[in-house]
């Protein structure tokens, strides 16, 4: 718990839930290599039940993975008529930062499409990238 401790000892905050409408702190995966998740519990585990946002609330993450138009610069490999549940479906940090919780920065993609991108981009090689807090 020690970078947890000095995560807040230098003042600093956690982001909030980037979905519009909601204003708690994110859930955090792992104070280790500082893995932050975009969405606050809540919302994580109403996404999950498949019951629909609190009031004044709404879903950034899509039921479809993002990279369907290439995006990434490779077609998706999964079929896109899949109805693909949740937990299939990763939020991603464009940039790779786990702080910047903007909608422009985020994007829903498949587990295969999300780790192809981690490897390219280098995000899944250490906690260096994205991971760890400035």
């Amino acid at each position: 718990m020690q970078n947890k401790e000095q995560f807040f000892a230098e003042g600093k905050k956690l982001p909030i839930c980037a979905n519009i409408g909601c204003n708690n702190d994110i859930n955090v995966r792992d104070w280790k290599n500082y893995s932050f998740r975009h969405q606050c519990s809540n919302c994580i585990n109403r996404l999950q039940n498949g019951e629909p946002p609190r009031v004044g609330v709404t879903f950034l993450k899509k039921n479809y993975c993002e990279n369907r138009d290439s995006r990434l610069g490779f077609i998706c490999p999964v079929n896109q008529d899949f109805d693909a549940p949740n937990n299939v479906l990763h939020g991603d940090h464009k940039d790779g930062n786990h702080e910047n919780n903007t909608p422009e920065n985020l994007q829903t993609l498949c587990s295969v499409c999300h780790a192809i991108k981690g490897k390219q981009s280098g995000d899944f090689n250490s906690a260096s990238k994205g991971r760890k807090l400035s």
